[in-house]
């Protein structure tokens, strides 16, 4: 199984679509707010299932504020973030993910790429591709021998 994560794409349907072309073939895309918009007008072009979570700016978005799923054998919560206060720190996501039995939490809302461990969470955020600000790329997941192989791709 390969899973595409991006986050905050925020209108940028293009960049949307170049990270798609980029990954080549998977399974799963997965997209951690603030353009559920953007998603839904590009499933034509995605022929992978999507996974989505609202983001703050979502307003009108059916997507849960977050959600727990099996991704390449691991149990991983995902969020937006903003409900978790990112900004300010990671320690209550990684509480949340840790209560959901989930040791990844996924996340957007800073714009930034993270990828650190708290509290045996490791919590991963792609950063924006809607934004130039931070990181831009998406997180790619794959199954590797029983353990999931987790890797940032910029684009």
């Amino acid at each position: 199984m390969r899973v595409v994560i991006l986050s905050d794409t925020h209108g940028s349907r293009g960049r949307l679509l170049d990270a798609v072309r980029e990954a080549g073939a998977f399974d799963v895309l997965v997209h951690l707010g603030d353009g559920i918009s953007d998603v839904d007008a590009m499933r034509p072009y995605i022929n992978a299932d999507v996974i989505a979570v609202r983001g703050n700016n979502d307003i009108f978005s059916y997507q849960p504020d977050f959600r727990v799923a099996e991704l390449c054998g691991q149990k991983v919560y995902m969020c937006h973030g903003h409900t978790a206060g990112v900004r300010e720190s990671r320690e209550r996501l990684a509480a949340l993910a840790k209560e959901a039995g989930c040791p990844i939490a996924l996340y957007g809302h800073t714009h930034i790429f993270a990828d650190e461990t708290i509290n045996g969470v490791r919590c991963l955020n792609p950063g924006s591709i809607g934004y130039p600000v931070g990181a831009h790329g998406y997180i790619e997941m794959s199954d590797g021998g029983g353990e999931a192989c987790i890797r940032f791709v910029g684009l």
